[in-house]
């Protein structure tokens, strides 16, 4: 298991663990009413120190992390069971990362605002209950205690099979809205990670919040860059002769979009239809550094263009993907009201572009 790659995973799942906030109140309440109550509330950020284990069960293994949060900035501290260390540190400007083991570090930093609406129990509710509530039965079951606390459990079941998220169960500290466990199940894995010790309003030093990078470790920056929006020309250079979708029948070319991936060329044509966003074509050539990756549970085959290829529908979230003549194409739905016949029907019209 690299745990390198799982702590920059565990930011997600946090963002996908349906962190729905408590009250402090001891009425009934349904689920929908703690959410109302919730987003009216503050979204100043609170101050504590924690400690919680993550258990990916056989495949990943678990880990014991450490945390401290003051400020908006976030210190995670973290031992996996075969040896591994690692520290993250987000001190409000920047985010650093020290494996004290394979003696690495990376640091990238942000601006202000690019992290607005993410870091909040508030802002995570929010976001979460948007992601989940037309795929989802939601039902609060019970009240628990976890670390000494505390809490509503609130288990959100998928209503179809074919979602991005599957079943959860989450467990909410009434006073603080902080998620202090949570189990989740999507594509065939099992996440747990529960808080074992919970120390709200903790006196934090803002020390904390730095890391001690020995000198004979060299830091590595890491930089963000946006799409950058190019010329037909450009991608002709780079690509030579490859296929488009004819802009006819109220199909509009908007963007062409330059997606900076560094071991090739690859390109981003957005579509709109009577001016409103339809779907986005992506493309690039098969070079012999390439490499494919097994594809997921949730691909299907699909015929398009006489050539062999997938398709993955998870909700609202449709595409297609084929190879074709050193060329790899993959279409992504825009427009809910598209169905992967449509796309297929705009694939087969596509032309050589010359």
């Amino acid at each position: 298991m690299n745990w390198k790659k799982t702590l920059r995973a565990a930011g997600l799942v946090a963002a996908l663990t349906f962190s729905l906030v408590g009250c402090n109140t001891e009425a009934s309440y349904s689920p929908q009413e703690i959410i109302d109550q919730a987003l009216q509330e503050t979204k100043e950020p609170l101050t504590y120190y924690g400690e919680f284990t993550m258990d990916m069960g056989e495949a990943g293994g678990t880990a014991h992390v450490k945390e401290w949060s003051k400020d908006g900035k976030r210190r995670i501290d973290m031992t996996t069971e075969n040896g591994e260390h690692v520290i993250s540190v987000n001190n409000g400007s920047e985010i650093m990362m020290y494996d004290v083991v394979e003696k690495t570090a990376q640091k990238m930093k942000y601006k202000e605002g690019d992290l607005d609406g993410l870091q909040s129990p508030r802002d995570q509710a929010e976001l979460l209950f948007n992601m989940v509530k037309d795929t989802h039965d939601v039902k609060i079951d019970g009240e628990e205690k976890i670390a000494g606390r505390d809490t509503y459990k609130v288990v959100a079941k998928v209503k179809k099979e074919d979602t991005l998220t599957g079943d959860m169960e989450v467990w909410i500290d009434k006073k603080t809205w902080l998620t202090l466990k949570t189990v989740t199940n999507s594509a065939g894995s099992k996440l747990t990670v529960e808080y074992t010790k919970i120390d709200v309003n903790a006196k934090i030093d803002d020390t904390q919040f730095t890391v001690d990078v020995p000198d004979d470790v060299e830091i590595e920056e890491i930089t963000t860059q946006e799409p950058e929006a190019v010329t037909l020309d450009v991608v002709k250079e780079q690509l030579g002769e490859f296929l488009m979708i004819p802009e006819e029948n109220g199909i509009a070319l908007t963007t062409i979009q330059d997606m900076k991936v560094e071991e090739r060329p690859e390109f981003s044509f957005d579509y709109q239809k009577d001016e409103q966003p339809a779907f986005s074509v992506s493309v690039f050539k098969m070079t012999e550094s390439y490499t494919e990756f097994g594809g997921t549970q949730d691909e299907k085959p699909i015929e398009v263009r006489g050539q062999q290829g997938t398709y993955m529908e998870l909700g609202e979230f449709l595409t297609i993907s084929w190879q074709e003549n050193g060329y790899q194409y993959n279409i992504i739905r825009e427009n809910p009201e598209l169905s992967k016949e449509d796309l297929v029907a705009y694939a087969n019209q596509m032309t050589i572009n010359k």
